[in-house]
């Protein structure tokens, strides 16, 4: 039997960051903000890539870096691999937002000139339920639907929806988009072959993830944030555990006072 080669997952940010910065897969980078946003292609062309650690503007601040930001004429796209949901990720991201406002905002000479921010967020887990590939958040008027002009954009990509309704139909059957969420999805090197086919553009991201599961680097930063994953979960964990063990606790005190009211002997309640 033919063993399958294993690959490492690109929900994982040092992974999947260096899927997207690589100036190689600058399209597969460029056509996911088309096939999310629905900005034509044309206006990708000169796509910039910025430096993603924020601006501290007061001692107060704390020191904050985004996963991938991106320029493009009139707007700044803020991208970011949410691998696991825990309570406090979309305050999180948020506030990786509204950094890139106050930062543009002191940049701007007027109001007028300043660019759109866009934030795209690709989760790992699916949170709302509603079986769809693609979310769009935006300020509007609860009763009109009327939108704030100029209002910043916030898409939330399902790809665990995505991976579960996909995995099984012939690659035929799916989009091109669909097809490059899967592959920051693959688990072998087979799978990512059989999802990219013929096509140039995901055939060199697979060739990205089969070279960075050579690269030693890579490998150290991959099994760092696996481990710093296990500590979170573990901690987690032992957080709720003592939670439920202190519920038990004043639970079994409140009965023992009522025990004690009703006239019941110290003695029969220590042994209850």
């Amino acid at each position: 039997m033919k063993t399958e080669t294993k690959l490492m997952l690109g929900v994982y940010d040092c992974i999947f960051k260096a899927i997207m910065l690589d100036p190689n897969n600058r399209d597969y980078l460029k056509e996911m903000i088309h096939y999310i946003t629905e900005i034509p292609l044309f206006e990708l062309e000169n796509i910039e890539i910025k430096n993603t650690e924020h601006i501290i503007n007061n001692k107060k601040d704390k020191k904050m870096k985004s996963d991938i930001i991106v320029d493009i004429k009139n707007k700044t796209i803020n991208i970011e691999m949410n691998k696991d949901y825990y309570e406090g990720l979309f305050s999180k991201n948020d506030a990786y937002l509204e950094k890139l406002l106050v930062n543009l905002y002191n940049e701007s000479e007027d109001y007028i000139e300043r660019k759109r921010i866009i934030q795209i967020n690709f989760d790992n887990f699916n949170y709302f339920k509603q079986n769809k590939e693609i979310y769009k958040f935006v300020y509007k008027d609860e009763e009109s639907n009327i939108e704030l002009p100029e209002n910043p954009i916030k898409y939330h990509i399902d790809l665990d929806y995505i991976y579960k309704k996909c995995y099984n139909k012939p690659v035929v059957n799916l989009s091109k988009f669909e097809r490059y969420c899967l592959l920051l999805k693959a688990e072998t090197k087979e799978f990512a072959n059989t999802i990219s086919g013929d096509d140039r553009i995901m055939k060199k991201v697979t060739e990205k993830l089969s070279e960075l599961n050579q690269d030693e680097k890579m490998i150290g930063l991959y099994d760092a944030e696996k481990e710093a994953e296990k500590i979170r979960r573990t901690q987690i964990k032992s957080a709720r555990n003592d939670g439920i063990q202190e519920g038990i606790n004043q639970n079994n005190l409140k009965i023992a006072k009522k025990m004690l009211d009703e006239g019941i002997d110290i003695n029969v309640i220590e042994r209850v």
